[in-house]
């Protein structure tokens, strides 16, 4: 890939990460709510291997002074090469090294939240950001198969979403590390043009 054949980022770099980021902030805000992300916006931008919403959110949430780790099979060349080129960001060995780690739902494994950073008691903003890639993410009715039942700050009674590409596995140990707040792990949903956030603040469970 050269500077030529490298895929266009946002068309107003600044005003586009601006209108990312708000909608991102308000995801962790209000957990769970599905949330669309500005369809001009996306239509502007041509990253390889990368759908829009993705692109368009690691461009507004990734800088030179964050660490980034793609999984396979998102972590091509030309994907590392448009993300590094658009945002400066560094890429990280692996995802225990790394502040944004970008995983899609084949790779989204229990072992996971083990390795990433969790952050300390005494810096607990440390803490890794996990990106999943989904195919399907839609608000749902309590009781629905596969359903998440989302409480906590943000969330007047409770939230229900479905996510129904990832295992339940992996949010039984999402839901076990509740018990290490302040430390923690915040979780950005993101599934074509939408995306949804749980943040460590989230308590989790399966069904009801």
């Amino acid at each position: 890939m050269t500077l030529a054949t490298v895929g266009r980022g946002f068309a107003q770099p600044v005003q586009a990460a601006q209108q990312v980021f708000r909608i991102t902030l308000e995801a962790m805000s209000r957990p769970g709510r599905v949330l669309p992300l500005p369809a001009p916006v996306l239509a502007a931008l041509e990253a390889p291997g990368l759908s829009p919403g993705l692109t368009a959110l690691l461009l507004s949430l990734l800088d030179a002074e964050t660490r980034l780790w793609l999984a396979p099979p998102l972590a091509t060349d030309e994907a590392v090469q448009y993300l590094r080129f658009h945002s400066g960001v560094r890429m990280a060995d692996g995802p225990a090294d790394a502040d944004f780690v970008v995983v899609g739902a084949a790779q989204a494994r229990p072992e996971l939240w083990s390795t990433l950073n969790r952050g300390t008691d005494e810096a607990p903003q440390a803490g890794a950001t996990l990106v999943v890639d989904l195919v399907s993410l839609r608000a749902t009715m309590p009781g629905q198969p596969g359903a998440l039942t989302l409480r906590g700050p943000g969330i007047q009674h409770v939230h229900t979403l479905a996510a129904v590409d990832v295992p339940a596995p992996f949010w039984r140990a999402r839901a076990a590390l509740e018990a290490d707040y302040p430390r923690g792990i915040d979780l950005i949903l993101c599934s074509g043009d939408r995306i949804a956030a749980l943040p460590r603040t989230t308590r989790i469970s399966l069904g009801g």
